[in-house]
């Protein structure tokens, strides 16, 4: 039997040489692998390529739509802007062609109303009421009368004396006359004395059970016995 010293230990190594063949063989099934997943992905018309491409392609598409609404947006703006101002500037105009209007109403009256007292339109001359105004007051039924005189046609001289009036009506259901002296809230009597216009006002305060109609006036001038009467439907004005 051999003696220990004679004993032989065998070990086994792994040659480096086999060790590269295995991974040269681990390597080669991936890249079959990876070559059989391609060769599945073109049979069926997949193509890196064609895929990074169409991606591209897609990136330059959304781009130009991005840049395309910002465009549409910004145009969107200057439209919205452009309607303001054009809303304004039409406004203003509107405005200014409203005002001009009523300057040219209230020319028109006054141009009206001193031709009546140059040449009035019936050819008479003399004292005559003009215009007549009821305007609302600062207390309910409380109401401001406005009367206008002028001496038509002949301004040699001064005229003078004064003015009475009346509301006619209805006054819980029956007809009623109401003087100045009873409604009046100030002056009794109204005097005048011009030589082409004259404007006398009064304050009047009616019942609560009456309903005005009409507008009773009496002028009776200082120089002469017979008054000048006139009549005018009630009409309250705003302004």
């Amino acid at each position: 039997m051999p003696t220990d010293s004679e004993r032989m230990i065998v070990r086994r190594h792994v040659p480096r040489r086999a060790a590269l063949l295995v991974l040269l063989a681990v390597l080669g099934a991936l890249a079959g692998l990876w070559g059989a997943f391609e060769a599945g992905r073109s049979s069926a018309g997949f193509s890196l390529r064609r895929a990074l491409l169409e991606e591209h392609a897609r990136a330059a598409e959304i781009g130009r739509l991005t840049a395309r609404v910002h465009d549409l947006e910004a145009r969107l703006a200057a439209a919205e802007l452009a309607r303001r101002v054009d809303r304004t500037a039409y406004e203003q105009v509107e405005k200014s062609l409203a005002e001009l209007q009523t300057r040219i109403g209230d020319q028109s009256q006054e141009l009206a109303f001193y031709r009546g007292i140059i040449s009035p339109s019936d050819g008479l001359a003399g004292l005559r009421v003009q215009r007549l105004r009821v305007l609302p007051g600062v207390e309910p039924r409380r109401y401001r009368v406005r009367i206008v005189l002028i001496q038509a046609a002949r301004q040699d001289a001064i005229v003078s004396g004064s003015v009475d009036l009346g509301i006619d009506g209805l006054r819980a259901g029956r007809a009623a006359s109401l003087p100045l002296a009873e409604i009046g809230t100030a002056s009794k009597t109204l005097a005048f004395s011009f030589r082409y216009f004259a404007e006398v006002e009064t304050e009047i305060r009616l019942p609560a059970d009456f309903q005005p109609q009409r507008v009773q006036i009496e002028v009776r001038p200082a120089r002469s016995a017979t008054p000048l009467r006139e009549t005018y439907p009630w009409k309250l004005e705003t302004t």
